[in-house]
This record gives C-alpha cells, structure tokens and sequence, in this order.
C-alpha cells in the first residue's frame, strides 16, 4: 500500500514541475511581448515623430521653394532693372559723346576759319604767294561772311599783285571796295586798285586818276593821301601805260 502511495506520488511532482515550468515560461514569452510592444510603441512613436518631421520637411521646403521663386522674380525685376538702366546709360553716354562731338564740331568749325586766314596770310609774309593766294580764296568761298573776310580780300589783292596778276588783284580790291566801303584798308585799296589797273593792256589812266583822287579827297589827312599825290603827280608826268612806281607795297593783315 505504501509502494503505491510512492508511485502516485511521483507522477503527481512530475506534472506539478511541469506546470511550473510552462508558467515561467509563458511569464518569460508575456515579459518578451511586454518588451515587443514597447519596442512597437517606440516603433510607432518614431515613425509619428518622423512622419511629423517629414510635414515640417515638406513645408520648409515648400516654403523654401516659395522663397526661392520670391528671390528668382527679383533676381529677375532686378536684371530688368538693370538693362532698363543699362539702357538709359547707353542712351545718355551715347548723348553725352554726341554733344560732346558736336562741341568739339564746333570749337573746330571756329578755329578753322581763323587757322586757313592765319596760314594764308603766313604764307604771303614768306613770298609764298601760291600758297597764300589758294587760302585767301579758300577762306573767302567758305566764311563770306566771317568777320576777317575783309581782310582775306584785301591781302588776296595784295598776293596777286605780288605775283603780277593785275587783273585778278583788281579784281579783288574792286570787291573789297564794293562790300565793305567803310574798311580801314579802304584808301589803300584804291590806290593799289588804281596801281593794278594802270598795269593792264586797255588804257586805265582815267579811271586810275579818278580812284587816287578820291583818296585826296576822301582821306585828305591820311598817309594814303600823301602817297595818291605822289602817284598823281607821276601819272601826270608821265605817258600813258607807263608803269607807276613799285616803291609801295603796302602789305598788312
């Protein structure tokens, strides 16, 4: 009977031991779930926080992206703004060299008249007659009404009659006369008008004794005067077309 008893007893502790160990067990599996789930959670909670990341992301960039289309449209007000100045820049320097050109145009067009009489009447003191005579009448075709335009007629008259060309020096003192009656050169024109003229073929005798006495009488004070007696008392002494004294060369700018 007791025999028995030991071997109920054994199979008993048997299943008991085993109960023990499925309990610690199932504990063990319960506590490693317990720790999965938490892991989950933290899984989960990550993913939210990076979900929440990505939207700040999305916006940040699409924020971004609007500042960046913000910044391209100044950019590109900006490079219009700068062309339209550019423009403007051109257009004023363009303007500005213009005027600056038509200023130095000018200053050229004033100097030149005086710099063509100034060489001419250089070239007439230096017995460069040729060269004189081209920039007087150069001078005159191109400033008629230039201020030393009577001046260019009477020191032209003066270069031809250097060379002997009396009919063209008469002709240039005539003109002096008849322009400009009231120039300070206007005594001594006639005379040599007068001196011109007698040198030519046709008999001027008359009309050079009637321009000499207008300077005694128009002029009767003047050293002019002094010279058209002397030259009318020669003229009265001697025979027609004979040639007047060359003594005189009244040239003078």
């Amino acid at each position: 009977m007791n025999h028995l008893k030991v071997f109920v007893l054994i199979p008993t502790a048997f299943i008991l031991s085993g109960c023990v160990a499925t309990q610690h067990d199932m504990l063990q599996m319960q506590s490693q779930m317990d720790d999965l789930n938490s892991s989950l959670a933290n899984m989960q909670k990550n993913q939210a926080d990076l979900a929440i990341k990505m939207d700040d992301l999305s916006q940040n960039l699409n924020s971004f992206s609007e500042n960046m289309d913000d910044v391209s449209k100044q950019i590109s007000a900006f490079n219009d703004n700068l062309r339209l100045m550019d423009s403007n820049i051109g257009s004023k320097v363009s303007k500005l060299g213009q005027n600056i050109q038509k200023q130095q145009d000018e200053v050229k067009s004033d100097l030149l008249p005086t710099k063509i009489y100034n060489d001419a009447y250089s070239s007439m003191l230096n017995k460069n007659y040729d060269s004189a005579v081209y920039g007087f009448k150069k001078y005159i075709s191109k400033f008629p009404d230039d201020e030393l335009v009577k001046g260019a007629y009477y020191n032209l008259g003066e270069s031809l009659y250097a060379k002997k060309e009396w009919k063209e020096a008469a002709i240039s003192y005539a003109n002096l006369l008849d322009k400009y009656p009231e120039y300070f050169r206007v005594p001594s024109a006639r005379i040599k008008y007068a001196l011109a003229i007698l040198k030519l073929p046709e008999n001027k005798k008359e009309e050079a004794l009637k321009y000499l006495e207008s300077v005694v009488k128009d002029y009767p004070n003047s050293k002019e005067a002094t010279l058209a007696k002397k030259h009318i008392s020669e003229l009265n002494k001697k025979p027609e077309n004979t040639e007047p004294s060359s003594k005189e060369k009244n040239t003078s700018k």
